[in-house]
């Protein structure tokens, strides 16, 4: 799938397996996914858990059927409340992974996957968030976190899509920006750092990225295999052996498109 380009907007992204799935001989178990429509931009990201027999097949569902809900609704909702939207995103995922399991035999907690999803438009971005990963929006060139990973009573512990308290862990922010990054647990050290207890966003890698990607645009390349050249890169293993997705989108000026 090479990136869409639809006017003004760009989507773009990769998953990869991480070197612990490699030497396991596990595929990976994250998924992203993209949709430009007119005016709005649909980006998702899914960590399915390890612990999970069909954690994979639940994160690709998830995104799948998630975003799908969202670009509909956003097609025929005149004025659109994407919080609202989104909400509704995330719930027809999760229903889309009980139709799996039922049909399959198995309880809905074997697709476990966490669920990132954030729609950009001119006037706000809006993101919606159950578990870890991690969402950074870009504002002329200013770095700021849209949402951060999730709090849980236990370390090593992720809210996921599946459990039944499932809408008591969906988060919903909103800010303002002209790109966004969704990056699930296995990149998000790339975005962001802690510092003093608090996560803050990580300019030396994100603006760089962005510029990058829009520069890559221009000369016709395939931005999905950039970004999945990063996520193999040395520098990007040394952050985690966990699997690791990253997708981006922004908003190109208009003469170039």
């Amino acid at each position: 799938m090479h990136h869409k380009n639809a006017g003004p907007y760009i989507t773009c992204g990769a998953s990869v397996a991480g070197t612990r799935h490699i030497r396991d001989q596990i595929p990976c178990e994250d998924a992203w996914g993209g949709v430009i429509l007119p005016g709005a931009l649909i980006l998702a990201v899914a960590d399915g858990l390890s612990s999970a027999e069909h954690g994979g097949k639940g994160a690709a569902i998830a995104i799948s059927s998630g975003i799908n809900t969202a670009a509909d609704l956003l097609r025929t909702e005149q004025d659109p409340d994407i919080a609202f939207i989104i909400r509704e995103a995330v719930r027809e995922g999760r229903e889309y992974i009980k139709a799996c399991a039922r049909s399959e035999g198995t309880d809905i907690s074997s697709y476990a996957t966490t669920l990132l999803m954030a729609v950009l438009t001119p006037d706000k971005v809006v993101c919606g968030h159950i578990g870890d990963g991690a969402c950074v929006i870009l504002s002329d060139g200013k770095a700021s976190l849209l949402s951060v990973p999730g709090q849980t009573e236990f370390v090593n512990e992720t809210a996921v899509l599946t459990q039944t308290n499932w809408e008591s862990h969906l988060r919903i922010t909103s800010g303002r920006g002209d790109a966004i990054l969704c990056a699930t647990d296995g990149c998000q050290g790339a975005l962001m750092r802690r510092e003093e207890g608090a996560y803050i966003p990580y300019e030396p890698f994100i603006v760089p990225l962005v510029r990058s990607l829009k520069q890559y645009c221009i000369e016709n390349r395939d931005l999905n295999a950039e970004l999945a050249d990063l996520l193999v890169s040395s520098r990007m293993r040394a952050l985690s052996s966990d699997d690791m997705t990253l997708a981006v989108g922004f908003s190109l000026p208009g003469e170039l498109v």
